[in-house]
C-alpha cells in the first residue's frame, strides 16, 4: 500500500521506512484520492451564466448621523467584550525577499504586526473589556512569529489577550498522485489554504475559547493589507444593525485587478477568483474582495464542522525524485478558500469602501502591490 503512494520507499533504509510508516498511518488516503479526482482529474468550471452581481451598501451613501449611530453601537459591543479579532498570518515574506514571517516585515522600523497591534491598544482602557487577538500561523513561521512578539513585548498589549494557533495542512502530490518526500525524507505537508482557518479555529479550541469569553462576533483580516482598519466600527455597526452572520468589506476593483469578485453564483453569495473570469468579464462585477469580514461565532461554529472543498494550485516545490535526488518541479497543491463558507450564511451583507484608506496589499518586492506602494500609502494615511 505505502509503495503505491511513495515509490521511493524500497530505496530507503529501515529507520526512514519506519518513520514513514508512522506518518503514513496518520493520512486519510481515501480523502487525498477524492480531492485529487475532484480537483485535477475531473475539475468543475465556473458557469459565467450563473454569476450575478451582489447587492451592497456603499459607505458614501450612508448619512453621517447614521454612520455615527452605527459606530456607537459597535463601540458599545466592543467595550463589552463581544468582539474578537482574527488575523491570518501564516505566510512568509519570500516574495518580498524578507527572511521571516510576512507580518515581521517593517516600514521605518514598524512591522505589519505592530501596525495592527497599535489599533487594538485603544481598547485597553479600564472602561473596556479586553479585545482578544487570535493569530493563525503555520508550521513554517509559528516559532518565529511567537519569538517576534516576545522580543517586541507584545506591542504593549497584554500577553494573555493574544492567542496563537496553527493552520492545518494537506499533502501535495505529483501529477501521478504519488506523495512527495522532503529532502529530510519526510512526507511533505503544506498549509491547506486560507479556507482552513475555520477548521483550525474550531479544532484548536480557539473558537471555544472565544465563546467562553463571551465573544459573539469576530473581525477577520489578512496580515498583508498595510492600511487595514482593524475592527472597523462602521463595518461592525452594520454587522450588528442587520444581525448578520457574515458582513464583508469590498472595494470597486480596477479593470483587470487581481482581486476576486464578491458575487452570487447560482443565487448563493461567493467569491469568483479573477483567474476564473473571462477576459473583460471582471468589469461586470463591482465588488472586489479584500479579505476583510466579520463573522458571528455561531456561523464559525457551523463552518468549523463543515467539509470545505479543495481547489487546485500548481506550484514548483523541492522534493526527492525516484532516485532520492532533490529536484524542483511543478506539483499539485490543494488549498481551501475561506469564501466557500459563505454559502452557509443566510444573512450576509457587503459594505463597499474607498480603497485609498482601506486597501494597500503588500505582495511584491517591486512594481504594483509592492513595498514602495504600501510605504507611500502608509505615509499618506499618517500611519508611519
Amino acid at each position: 500500500m505505502i509503495e503505491k503512494w511513495i515509490p521511493q520507499y524500497d530505496k530507503l533504509d529501515a529507520s526512514d521506512q519506519q518513520h514513514l510508516d508512522e506518518s503514513f498511518k496518520t493520512l486519510d488516503v481515501d480523502h487525498i484520492e477524492k480531492v485529487y479526482e475532484e480537483t485535477y482529474v475531473n475539475p468543475t468550471t465556473v458557469d459565467m451564466g450563473k454569476i450575478e452581481e451582489i447587492q451592497y451598501i456603499s459607505a458614501d451613501d450612508i448619512e453621517d448621523f447614521q454612520k455615527e449611530k452605527l459606530r456607537d453601537s459597535a463601540k458599545a459591543s466592543i467595550f463589552k467584550g463581544e468582539f474578537a479579532v482574527l488575523l491570518m498570518a501564516g505566510g512568509q515574506g519570500t516574495r518580498l525577499q524578507h527572511p521571516g514571517p510576512k507580518g515581521t516585515f517593517s516600514f521605518d522600523g514598524v512591522s505589519l504586526f505592530e501596525l495592527q497591534a497599535r489599533q487594538l491598544q485603544k481598547y485597553m482602557s479600564e472602561d473596556s473589556a479586553p479585545v482578544h487577538w487570535y493569530i493563525m500561523t503555520s508550521d513554517i513561521n509559528h516559532v518565529e512569529t511567537l519569538s517576534f512578539f516576545e522580543e517586541n513585548k507584545y506591542f504593549d498589549l497584554p500577553k494573555d489577550n493574544i492567542h496563537f494557533f496553527k493552520q492545518e495542512h494537506f499533502p501535495p502530490v505529483k501529477k501521478d498522485k504519488t506523495l512527495l518526500l522532503t529532502p529530510e525524507k519526510e512526507i511533505m505537508l503544506t498549509p491547506n489554504g486560507n479556507g482552513g482557518i475555520f477548521a483550525s479555529l474550531y479544532n484548536s479550541g480557539m473558537l471555544e475559547d472565544m465563546k467562553r469569553r463571551g465573544v459573539k462576533h469576530v473581525f477577520m483580516n489578512n496580515v498583508d493589507n498595510a492600511v487595514v482598519k482593524v475592527l472597523d466600527t462602521l463595518l461592525a455597526g452594520l454587522h450588528l444593525d442587520n444581525d448578520n452572520e457574515v458582513t464583508s468589506k469590498s472595494i470597486a476593483p480596477k479593470p483587470g485587478e487581481s482581486v476576486g469578485r464578491l458575487s452570487l453564483v447560482d443565487g448563493v453569495k461567493a467569491v469568483v477568483e479573477y483567474t476564473e473570469l473571462p477576459e473583460g468579464a471582471d468589469r461586470r462585477f463591482l465588488n472586489g474582495n479584500i479579505g476583510i469580514h466579520i463573522f458571528s461565532t455561531d456561523f464559525l461554529d457551523t463552518v468549523g464542522k463543515a467539509e470545505m472543498p479543495y481547489h487546485l494550485a500548481l506550484k514548483k516545490l523541492d522534493f526527492l525524485d525516484i532516485d532520492l535526488n532533490v529536484v524542483k518541479e511543478e506539483v499539485l497543491k490543494f488549498e481551501k478558500f475561506y469564501f466557500d463558507a459563505f454559502k452557509y450564511a443566510e444573512k450576509h451583507n457587503t459594505l463597499q469602501v474607498d480603497r485609498k484608506s482601506e486597501f494597500s496589499p503588500l505582495k511584491n518586492k517591486e512594481g504594483k502591490d509592492s513595498v514602495e506602494t504600501a510605504y507611500q500609502d502608509l505615509k499618506s494615511e499618517g500611519l508611519i
